[in-house]
């Protein structure tokens, strides 16, 4: 079973480097999708920048809002900006494709799972080097402390979540440009 899974996430990783058409597409329907897919992914970017600095500043003990919205606006930026750029590549990378409407929902997963877990790391990490030294909480309170290992683990954490959600929105994105697009 693990050697399955295994041999499934591969594939998936490797599911957008596979040319699947070489008919040419209609230019004026491409740029549509291309810019709504920027749009699309930074606005996702920009919500999951804005939860997490929120849900940070909630997190603390005690923290005026002055410091609340030093750390928000900075990681909201940061999400609006990583997101904007993984929906121009997924956009970029489903039209190159052309894939069918079933088979853009496995595109989409992979897609998706990838960028959002390049959005989520890069947003987690900056929230969390900003929130660490930022947030007014008690002596103690982030618990054993090494800052390389914990920086570590907040791109692992933002990743793992980053593209647990990516791989859903892409799953329900992609089949929907495969649509408009008329693959």
């Amino acid at each position: 079973m693990r050697r399955f899974a295994g041999l499934l996430c591969t594939l998936l990783l490797m599911l957008p480097s596979l040319a699947l058409s070489g008919e040419p597409i209609d230019a004026d329907r491409a740029e549509i999708v291309r810019t709504g897919m920027t749009i699309a992914g930074a606005a996702a970017g920009l919500t999951a920048g804005t939860l997490i600095g929120v849900g940070f500043s909630l997190d603390a003990i005690d923290t005026p809002l002055s410091n609340a919205l030093r750390l928000t606006i900075p990681v909201a930026a940061a999400g609006l900006a990583t997101g904007a750029i993984a929906g121009r590549w997924i956009a970029d990378v489903a039209l190159r494709h052309a894939p069918s409407p079933l088979f853009a929902v496995i595109e989409g997963a992979g897609l998706g799972l990838l960028g959002g877990a390049f959005v989520g790391a890069i947003t987690f990490s900056i929230n969390f080097v900003i929130a660490h030294r930022l947030l007014e909480v008690p002596e103690g309170y982030w618990g054993r402390f090494d800052v390389p290992q914990a920086l570590g683990m907040s791109v692992v954490a933002g990743g793992f979540w980053g593209g647990f959600w990516g791989l859903l929105g892409g799953a329900v994105t992609l089949p929907i440009l495969s649509l408009v697009m008329g693959f």
